[in-house]
Order: structure tokens, then sequence, then C-alpha cells
């Protein structure tokens, strides 16, 4: 998996609970801003941490 493709992951995975609150569109603008700026290994080690949330739940 591609650094930007873990990106675009991480912030769909974190936007998906979100999905029809007020005020969503500013929140995913900041959220792809910070998580385009954090290091690739960063993102591919939060993206793994949430997965095994998720999929434990």
């Amino acid at each position: 998996m591609t650094g930007t493709t873990a990106k675009a992951q991480l912030v769909e995975m974190l936007l998906e609970p979100l999905k029809g609150c007020k005020g969503l569109y500013n929140y995913r603008q900041d959220l792809i801003k910070k998580v385009m700026a954090m290091p690739d290994l960063q993102v591919r080690e939060y993206l793994d941490y949430q997965q095994r949330i998720h999929h434990s739940v």
C-alpha cells in the first residue's frame, strides 16, 4: 500500500462514524491536511491500529 493510499484509507476510516453530522465538511478538510502532513510510517501504524480496533469490536 502506498503512503497516499494509506492516508486516504485512514481519513475515510476516521470519517465513517461521523457521516451525516453537521460541520463534517470543515472537519474533513482539517483532517485531510493533518493526515497528509503525517509521515507515511506513522499513518500506516495508526491505520493498522484503527483496523485492529475496528475488527475486534
